[in-house]
């Protein structure tokens, strides 16, 4: 195994979050707000990190193969979030509490211990507005570069507009994605804050929102949500949450004008799915009156998408937490099941039904490549969330409120806790359990089928 370019890897990924801490620092300058001194020392420490680790390894040229790339992806998820908890663990926060706030800010989970508290902190908004940012990037590139190989994914999908190497270079696949991805990326976000400035919203609410929303973070740096803001904000946030959950490979080609061999059947049904599971909200709020509809279209998008974001009046648990598990497009920033994967089991349980009524009916053999991999994903994930419900219930809580956080940290749609009976945060869980569904959030942002990997030993042999 290349251990020296995974060592480089790691190292290049820490100078970038040293880097960002600049946001927050320079924030907490403007502002005059105590805390700077934590993010220039979290810096430091991060950036001396990443030095020493990239340095070790300068002369050392090497190829990375899929067990060393998706040892750098676990690197990411579980110890990058140790170095972004730095500042918050310089300005008083629990160790468990600042590492699992920073793990939920990194997989664009969204969910917080205290929302209050981090209303009231500018910086602390900033530093967790610009992680999720960091890391849905990271997600959708990680996606592009590796996840979404047949033997990942199940399915084929939309080709990446990069080049993915052969089978040992896939760090190089990853910086191409990046690369690739980056400047469109930076450009929705920049057209999101600008739409959201025009909208009366104010500069530092704005940002946080313009970051988090392409992400699907489901930040809303006010306690009284989008409601708080005027109503021209909630026009402005509907369409790039529905960005934040479609397949970004179709992004990136429709605005660098790029046209695909391979035809696109997830976005279609992603834009339908969003109008009638709206509607279907506003049928089971009981109906009324027509102009309720838009604020259930905007549930349904910020649901699939995994923002978590509710307005007016919310839908029932159970429908929203559905809408949740089923997700958003392949290669998206939002989590979930995902929508590509729900197709092939559709179009299976279709020909099944088909061969039951018609037992000696000929069909059309359905052209699904690696359809295996889509059966072994929704096992793999059905169990993890069993398990996180079942652990969560014995840890002394109510079963409304574990299958609800279980999917929530699953499916990385943090603020969809709230709509548990009561409404609630992740303050109400100890120490221990917090851990716990840190890993539920990691594990949410992996492929269940590299989860599985990760415990096989004879994955990690020769």
């Amino acid at each position: 195994m290349d251990y020296a370019g995974i060592v480089r890897a790691f190292g290049a990924a820490l100078l970038l979050l040293a880097a960002a801490m600049s946001a927050p620092f320079l924030v907490a300058l403007s502002t005059g707000e105590p805390g700077a001194d934590a993010y220039i020392f979290g810096a430091a420490i991060t950036a001396f990190a990443g030095v020493a680790l990239s340095y070790s390894t300068m002369e050392r040229r090497s190829t990375t193969d899929l067990r060393g790339s998706i040892i750098v992806i676990l690197l990411w998820w579980i110890i990058g979030p140790a170095f972004a908890s730095i500042p918050f663990m310089l300005q008083g926060a629990p160790t468990i509490n600042a590492y699992f706030e920073a793990v939920s800010a990194l997989t664009t989970t969204g969910g917080w211990l205290s929302p209050e508290a981090v209303w009231q902190n500018a910086s602390g908004m900033i530093w967790r507005a610009v992680l999720q940012w960091m890391g849905g990037l990271a997600s959708i590139s990680i996606a592009a570069a590796i996840f979404i190989r047949p033997a990942f994914i199940g399915i084929d999908t939309l080709l990446p507009p990069f080049s993915r190497g052969d089978r040992d270079s896939y760090l190089h696949a990853i910086r191409e994605a990046v690369g690739a991805f980056v400047g469109v990326y930076l450009l929705l976000t920049l057209i999101c804050f600008i739409c959201l400035m025009i909208a009366d919203a104010p500069v530092l609410d704005g940002l946080v929102m313009a970051l988090s929303m392409i992400a699907s973070g489901g930040m809303i740096p006010n306690e009284k949500s989008v409601l708080g803001y005027a109503f021209p904000v909630v026009g402005v946030l509907l369409p790039f949450m529905v960005l934040g959950g479609a397949n970004f490979i179709l992004l990136t080609r429709s605005v660098l004008g790029v046209s695909s061999r391979n035809r696109d059947t997830e976005t279609g049904i992603y834009l339908a799915a969003i109008f009638i599971v709206g509607v279907i909200f506003w049928i089971a709020a009981g109906a009324g009156d027509l102009d309720l509809i838009p604020a259930q279209i905007f549930n349904a998008a910020s649901l699939f998408s995994t923002n978590g974001v509710l307005i007016g009046e919310g839908p029932t648990l159970p429908l929203a937490l559905v809408t949740v598990i089923i997700g958003g497009s392949a290669v998206s920033a939002a989590g979930g099941f995902k929508i590509l994967r729900w197709l092939v089991i559709i179009r299976r349980a279709r020909e099944e039904i088909r061969l039951l009524v018609v037992p000696r009916g000929v069909f059309r053999k359905p052209t699904v490549a690696n359809e295996l991999g889509v059966w072994v994903h929704f096992l793999v994930f059905t169990l993890i969330l069993a398990s996180m419900t079942l652990i969560i219930a014995l840890a002394g809580h109510e079963f409304e409120l574990s299958v609800t956080t279980a999917i929530s940290v699953l499916a990385n749609a943090g603020p969809v806790i709230a709509v548990a009976d009561g409404g609630s945060d992740f303050s109400v869980f100890s120490g221990p359990l917090k851990l716990i569904l840190c890993l539920g959030m990691i594990l949410g942002r992996l492929e269940a089928v590299v989860a599985l990997a990760i415990f096989n030993a004879a994955f990690w042999r020769s």
